[in-house]
């Protein structure tokens, strides 16, 4: 019975940390949708494209926004909206006209980024149309300011995300587990039903949601909604946290299974081993009965040794001593040791080839962490290799063209390099290489890419950039290289410049290679041109323009 009892305990412990787990992917999954959505927005709303079209030119604006809903079906309504809540383009034209100076998301999202718990919205319902299930539309509001270029607010791009990938989600989660009476719902930060049974409903006190709030995650086995009625629930939970930028909204995600159903097979587990102690209690009554005599107080004695066994009141308490007696029993006192012995080698190797495989796996884990660092970074310098910086170059690219942004590429090289090496040695050189390297990384920002190509050749990507806030940034890294010198180990100074190429992604360029290639040529044309500059590639004429050039001759 204690064994069952135990058992019944440890499986309800698993099932519970199951329960946990589930929960914990369900807001994790949240989270990082939301997080999408969020961003998505956000470069929307800050995309350098649409800034004539934000006032001017509405229709161009509307269709934008419809492309975009068309790519995530999960917006139910994206529209922007003047200064004076006059929304003036939205998708399929809906709500254009009106409006939504009083709504929350339009207010709160003129001074920042906006996100609003769960609502009905009547009005854009009613455009929607009805629902074949007959629930009504809810949504989630993102919304953020848009400005132009000197900063003046010129409205709000807000969207409306429909509810009903969450329930999707939950949908594919609960098929994963393959248990129906398993159940998944998600509540605000107040307890209420968001997704559930009776929506909007309270289905946690603030008592309960409290301690919920500040552990973020965990198994309660009596927590009991509301709504409950008589049954008892095995409840894992998580709190969403946000991702990143996106803060999170704190809904409370409850997984669920109902321990009847849950240790359904334990308890028949339980029901069985009783039945088995039993039966051997009664054979061993019955052999004791008609052995009677001698024999009673041997076996007397291996039973009292062996309900020892496992209870955990005697570490020692792993095998029988050796009984006395009659062959029969004497022999059963030697079988039981050895089967004990035989039991314990047995658990001490598995624990060994357990710990063995453990170690193993931790070790492949970090070498091949390690392997793909070093397949993707310059041993020198630590910066991105060609073709690392190549793949993740494809992706912004693909990125950039599907959201809009702009897209840069810089080529530059260390003037008179071959000058550096013969003069200095290599090891200088290596120097200079490093140098240059961590000027370039320290300029860039997080989300910019930059690499060596090889020798002293550098390649930069910058996201969401155009060619003025590139030659800029060229201009920054040449003006820092040309002003400080180099100290070399021996005290000597060295006084370094640089030539860079800008150029711009093109619609006609196949890849980011072209791109490259003619940020490339604007480099050989600043070499040409007397090196220590920055050059920039033409969008249209083939020649190369000169940007801004130093203001003193080269060291």
């Amino acid at each position: 019975m204690l064994a069952a009892w135990m058992g019944r305990n440890k499986s309800a412990e698993l099932i519970g940390a199951n329960m946990a787990a589930l929960a914990a992917s369900m807001t994790g999954r949240l989270d990082q949708n939301m997080f999408e959505r969020y961003r998505e927005i956000g470069i929307v709303a800050d995309m350098e494209i649409l800034r004539p079209h934000w006032l001017q030119n509405t229709e161009a604006l509307r269709i934008t926004l419809d492309r975009i809903q068309q790519s995530f079906p999960d917006y139910a309504w994206i529209g922007f909206a003047d200064r004076t809540g006059n929304v003036r383009a939205a998708t399929r034209g809906m709500l254009e006209g009106q409006s939504v100076e009083k709504r929350n998301w339009f207010a709160d999202a003129k001074g920042r980024p906006f996100v609003g718990d769960l609502h009905e919205a009547l009005l854009l319902a009613r455009l929607l149309g009805p629902r074949r299930d007959g629930e009504p539309f809810r949504f989630v509001d993102i919304a953020y300011p848009v400005h132009s270029r000197q900063g003046e607010l010129l409205g709000v791009l807000g969207a409306h995300l429909s509810w009903d990938w969450v329930s999707d989600l939950r949908s594919d989660l609960l098929a994963q587990q393959g248990d129906t009476s398993i159940e998944i719902l998600v509540l605000d930060r107040n307890g209420n039903v968001l997704l559930g049974p009776r929506f909007g409903q309270s289905a946690l006190t603030a008592e309960q949601v409290k301690p919920l709030m500040q552990s973020a995650r965990g198994f309660r086995n009596d927590l009991q909604t509301a709504f409950d009625t008589g049954s008892r629930w095995l409840t894992g939970y998580a709190v969403t946290a946000g991702h990143r930028d996106y803060p999170g909204l704190g809904w409370i995600v409850l997984a669920r299974q109902p321990q009847q159903q849950a240790l359904q097979p334990v308890n028949n587990l339980a029901i069985s081993i009783l039945a088995i102690g039993l039966l051997f209690v009664l054979i061993a009554i019955a052999l004791t009965w008609r052995l009677a005599g001698r024999m009673s107080n041997p076996l007397y004695r291996i039973a009292r040794e062996a309900a020892q066994i496992g209870q955990g009141g005697d570490a020692a308490a792993t095998t029988l001593p050796l009984v006395g007696g009659s062959r029969e029993i004497m022999h059963l006192s030697q079988t039981l040791r050895s089967l004990l012995r035989r039991i314990g080698t047995a658990q001490a190797q598995l624990a060994d080839v357990q710990a063995r495989h453990m170690d193993e796996s931790r070790r492949l884990t970090s070498d091949l962490a390690e392997w793909q660092q070093r397949a993707n970074t310059d041993a020198m310098t630590g910066l991105l290799n060609r073709r690392a910086f190549l793949d993740l170059a494809a992706q912004q690219v693909v990125f950039s063209r599907r959201y809009g942004g702009g897209l840069c590429a810089v080529v530059a090289d260390i003037d008179h390099f071959k000058s550096v090496n013969d003069t200095h040695g290599h090891a200088t050189g290596d120097t200079a290489i490093k140098a240059v390297a961590e000027l370039l990384k320290r300029t860039a920002r997080e989300s910019d890419l930059v690499a060596r190509f090889g020798g002293e050749e550098f390649v930069v990507l910058l996201m969401a950039s155009d060619l003025d806030a590139t030659a800029a940034y060229a201009e920054r890294v040449r003006a820092a290289l040309a002003a400080d010198a180099l100290i070399l180990p021996d005290g000597q100074t060295l006084w370094l410049t640089i030539s860079l190429g800008c150029a711009a992604l093109l619609t006609q360029d196949k890849d980011v290679q072209d791109t490259i290639d003619r940020a490339d040529g604007a480099l050989y044309a600043a070499k040409s041109a007397g090196r220590n500059r920055v050059m920039l590639a033409a969008t249209a004429d083939p020649a190369p323009r000169p940007t801004i050039t130093p203001s003193a001759p080269e060291p």
